[in-house]
C-alpha cells in the first residue's frame, strides 16, 4: 500500500475515501502461471499500461512509474511465496473531504490471492451456461468503457447475481443500441464457418487482454477473424460461443438462455485456442515468450502474518 508492504489485517483504507462514497478508483486483474522453469505473470506490462490509462482517463495521476509498480507486483509475490495467483492492482481517491468535486490522494495497492478459482472444473470441461441480461451495458457515451473504472462495475455485478438467480453461469450485456456488448467480466467472440467474430470498443467493450490475446492466437493459426457488431441473431446462429478474460481465460459457453450451443458441446476451435493459451501462459510456446514476465519460484520472504 503505498509504497510499502503491509501485513493483510492492517491495509486498511478510512471510511471517508472517496473511493468508497463515489467508486472512483480503477483496477487490473493479473494472473501467475507456474511453468517449467519457475513462474511467470502474462501480459504484466500490457496490464500496467492499460492501469495507466484507466486513470487517465478519471485524471487521476499515479504518484508511481510503471517500472515502480511492475517491482511492487514481483514483490508481494515472492514476499508470499505465491505461484499460481491472482493480482490485483488498485487505484483509487483516497481520505481527505467528501463531495464529488474533492481532490483527494491518489493511493495505490497491490494485492495477490493463491490458486483462486475464476471457473468450475466443470464449467472448464464442459462448458458454461449464458443468459442475455435485462441489464444494459453502460454506453460510450456516459462514461469511458475502455477504462477498467471500480464504479462502472456495479452494472456487471447487477446482471451477474440475477443470472446466477435465474441458474446461469455468466451474463451477457447488449448495448443501448439492443447489440452485443460483452459478457460481465469477459469479452465475447462466436464461431461461424471457422471464422471467428469479435466485436470493439464501439460496441462498449473494455478492450480486453486476453481478447487481443486471442486474436492475435487465432491469426496465428491462420483463422480469418472479425471485428464489428454482433447481434443475437448472429448468436443463435453460432458454430461456437467462448468467452475470454483474465479471470476466465477462454470459456466455452454452451448454453444460451436454455438452449444448446454447438450441439452441447465445446467447439473445436474454442478448444484448440484455449489448449494454445494454456500453453502459452506456462511457457511452452517460445513463439509468445514476450508476453511472460519470468520469475523465479522462492519460499515466503516476509512476515508470516503479511501473507497477501
Amino acid at each position: 500500500m503505498n509504497g510499502r508492504y503491509v501485513a493483510w489485517g492492517e491495509s486498511n483504507v478510512h471510511l471517508s475515501a472517496h473511493a468508497l462514497h463515489y467508486g472512483t478508483g480503477v483496477y487490473e486483474g493479473i494472473r501467475s502461471y507456474r511453468t517449467a522453469d519457475g513462474l511467470a505473470i502474462l501480459r504484466l506490462k500490457e496490464h500496467i499500461d492499460r492501469l495507466f490509462n484507466s486513470a487517465a482517463c478519471y485524471d487521476m495521476a499515479i504518484p508511481y512509474t510503471k517500472q515502480q509498480l511492475i517491482d511492487a507486483v514481483c514483490g508481494v509475490i515472492q514476499r508470499n511465496g505465491f505461484v499460481e495467483s491472482y493480482i490485483r492492482p488498485l487505484v483509487y481517491m483516497g481520505s481527505e473531504s467528501l463531495g464529488i468535486r474533492a481532490q483527494c490522494p491518489v493511493e495505490v495497492a497491490i494485492m495477490a490471492w493463491p490458486n483462486i478459482l475464476h471457473v468450475s472444473p466443470e464449467n472448464r470441461m464442459k462448458g458454461a451456461k449464458l443468459s442475455i441480461s435485462r441489464y444494459r451495458k453502460i454506453d460510450n457515451s456516459m462514461v469511458p468503457v475502455s477504462a477498467k473504472a471500480c464504479g462502472q462495475y456495479i452494472n456487471a455485478r447487477l446482471a451477474t447475481m440475477d443470472a446466477i438467480n435465474r441458474g446461469y453461469d455468466e451474463a451477457l450485456l447488449l448495448n443501448q443500441q439492443g447489440e452485443i456488448a460483452e459478457a460481465a467480466v469477459a469479452n465475447l467472440f462466436t464461431v461461424r464457418k471457422d471464422v471467428l467474430y469479435t466485436n470493439d470498443q464501439s460496441s462498449s467493450i473494455l478492450m480486453g487482454i486476453t481478447r487481443d490475446a486471442v486474436i492475435q492466437i487465432a491469426n496465428s493459426l491462420g483463422y480469418k477473424v472479425q471485428v464489428g457488431t454482433i447481434t443475437v441473431h448472429d448468436l443463435e446462429e453460432a458454430d461456437e460461443i467462448f468467452l475470454t478474460g483474465t479471470a476466465c481465460e477462454v470459456l466455452s459457453i454452451t448454453n444460451l438462455d436454455g438452449h444448446k450451443v454447438g450441439g452441447g458441446q465445446p467447439g473445436t476451435i474454442t478448444m484448440q485456442i484455449s489448449d494454445i493459451y494454456d500453453r502459452i501462459k506456462t511457457g511452452q510456446v517460445s513463439a509468445w515468450e514476450h508476453w511472460l514476465h519470468r520469475m523465479p519460484i522462492i519460499q515466503a520472504t516476509g512476515d508470516k502474518a503479511a501473507n497477501h
